[in-house]
């Protein structure tokens, strides 16, 4: 019989064999599986997921550099944070040098100060009262240079860390009432200082563990996954982090102010910081 004079035939029988191949890989992964249901293979190195560490995070990475010292730096040696500038140079700390902040700046200190309070981080009747100075305020400095105490100032280290503070006249004492110290990439805060005068002022319990850890939180760093409060600390408010070396501080108290010209007062401050331990 010849196949090509019967064309259904033929046209049966490539099918089938196309069905055929097609079945085969099927059919010798079914036998393949039925022979390793049930068998048990030991892993000889089994998985484990890393443990997070410090140099994982930007955040940790930038408070590293913040907290070395060039002098401390080998000329021909290179710093250990990557991304670390050979020398460190901080934000001034005075008046004086330091910028009025622009609007978008001050906002965004205001806000990340409500955000901390809404979180129970800071005291939400202290961050509230932070930009309510009146609009008189004013000071004049010693080379007769005029500053309007109702705008935030500013100034930025050179690893971008950003200080927005706001002052107040006290009698005739300059005083810092806020300051807030973020990182001007990712917006995280890694400090803030409060300050009232005593009779403002409400002596209000420090924050607990939960705050502290949305304090982590907002810097990225929940991933961590071991904050806990260290133990025989010398702080009374704290959470630290070993895989982080990472260290999460707040404090009040009161304090005693004095100027050149005898006056004195007493206020109230707030502290609450990230750092490197």
């Amino acid at each position: 019989m010849k196949l090509w004079e019967h064309p259904r035939l033929t046209g049966a029988l490539c099918a089938a064999a196309v069905l055929a191949c097609a079945a085969m890989p099927a059919a010798f992964l079914a036998v393949t599986d039925a022979a390793y249901i049930g068998r048990v293979v030991p892993v000889a190195d089994p998985y484990t997921a890393p443990t997070p560490a410090a140099d994982d995070y930007y955040i940790l990475r930038q408070l590293a550099a913040r907290r070395q010292d060039s002098a401390e730096l080998p000329r021909a040696e290179e710093p250990t944070a990557p991304g670390t500038p050979k020398m460190y140079i901080g934000a001034s700390a005075s008046l004086e040098s330091m910028n009025y902040a622009d609007a978008a700046t001050a906002d965004a200190a205001e806000q990340a100060l409500q955000r901390l309070a809404d979180c129970g981080v800071l005291p939400g009747v202290w961050a509230a009262q932070q930009d309510t100075a009146a609009e008189e305020d004013s000071y004049t400095d010693y080379d007769g240079r005029w500053y309007d105490l109702s705008a935030a100032f500013c100034a930025t280290d050179s690893l971008g860390f950003v200080t927005v503070r706001r002052y107040t006249l006290q009698g005739d004492m300059l005083l810092t009432r806020s300051s807030v110290t973020m990182d001007s990439r990712t917006g995280a805060v890694v400090e803030v200082w409060l300050s009232l005068p005593a009779g403002d002022a409400e002596a209000l319990p420090l924050p607990d563990e939960t705050a502290l850890r949305a304090f982590a939180a907002q810097a990225g760093l929940e991933s961590l996954g071991d904050w806990a409060v260290p133990a025989d600390s010398a702080y009374r408010c704290a959470l630290c982090s070993e895989n982080g070396q990472a260290l999460i501080t707040a404090s009040t108290h009161p304090y005693t102010y004095g100027s050149y010209t005898g006056t004195a007062g007493d206020r109230w401050y707030y502290s609450l910081s990230l750092r490197k331990m």
